[in-house]
């Protein structure tokens, strides 16, 4: 690699390996991330480096002694939607990690070689749409939803065939009604993503908030964070589902450690989420996606 091509790729450089997820002065100042798995400790030194910063003390011992709680952040009560993304999160890398020993050994066919690579890349690209939903967005998060029942439906077909053109030749939304039989709702369930993915005027009204006085575009919201974390959770349903089906006995372990319960009853952990985030909004449209679970 010559000098010109380094030089360019220090331009690009992914400038965060991981989820700042705890923010300190969000709404005002210098606000500073952390991961939300970080001590009380640091948290309160952190704040009190930037509390130094910001009233121009010279010491950062004496802001953390006179301007910071000792028991700031020790009693931090987790809100329903960090617990459901923290669970979204972690159930993303149990599948990558379980899926990663499921790998069918030996010479592959040409279909099961191409769905496992597609079940293997799946979990980052909804991670990615979990960390879209926490910024409280629905139009940029449901394209990745949908994109990634497409790759589900895509996997659960191509696992059975052996002719590689067939492979080469199918396409995700064809794959969608031979996947009713493992998942009864994926049709209503794909063209409630579907439903924004071509902008026009009759959704105009989903991102408008009218007043009296004035018309505000809706950018984010908590409604959104809400139906767009709900959403996630029921693409990561099917998603376990297709597991199950197309790995039977042996994936007993997966779904255990992402669902809770080895059988897809109102116990696992995916529905019981969904359940309470439609109680606690009591939106109707929460209420619609909840009635998307199998």
């Amino acid at each position: 690699m010559d000098a010109d091509s380094e030089n360019w790729q220090k331009q690009f450089q992914i400038q965060s390996a991981v989820e700042l997820d705890f923010v300190i002065g969000q709404r005002g100042g210098f606000p500073v991330g952390m991961q939300g798995a970080s001590p009380a400790e640091f948290r309160r030194r952190v704040l009190a480096a930037k509390l130094s910063y910001e009233l121009r003390l010279k010491s950062i011992d004496y802001a953390l002694k006179h301007y910071v709680d000792p028991d700031v952040y020790e009693t931090d009560d987790i809100s329903l939607g960090e617990a459901v993304s923290r669970y979204l999160r972690g159930a993303f890398h149990i599948v990558e990690e379980e899926l990663s020993k499921l790998h069918t050994q030996g010479d592959l066919p040409f279909g099961i070689f191409g769905a496992e690579l597609t079940l293997y890349r799946l979990p980052h690209a909804l991670d990615t749409a979990r960390m879209l939903s926490n910024r409280g967005l629905l139009l940029e998060v449901l394209p990745l939803l949908r994109l990634g029942l497409e790759m589900i439906a895509w996997a659960h077909t191509a696992f059975y065939i052996s002719d590689e053109n067939e492979v080469v030749d199918l396409k995700a939304q064809s794959c969608l009604s031979s996947l009713k039989a493992t998942y009864w709702s994926v049709g209503q369930l794909y063209g409630f993503l579907s439903q924004f993915t071509h902008w026009g005027h009759a959704i105009h009204g989903e991102f408008i908030d009218a007043d009296k006085e004035k018309v505000l575009i809706v950018k984010a919201s908590v409604r959104y964070r809400a139906m767009s974390l709900a959403l996630c959770l029921v693409i990561l349903d099917v998603f376990v589902e297709v597991i199950r089906k197309i790995y039977a006995e042996k994936s007993d372990r997966l779904v255990s450690r992402v669902q809770g319960v080895a059988c897809p009853d109102t116990a696992r952990k995916s529905y019981q989420y969904v359940s309470r985030i439609a109680d606690v909004s009591g939106l109707s449209k929460i209420r619609k996606v909840q009635s998307l679970l199998k």
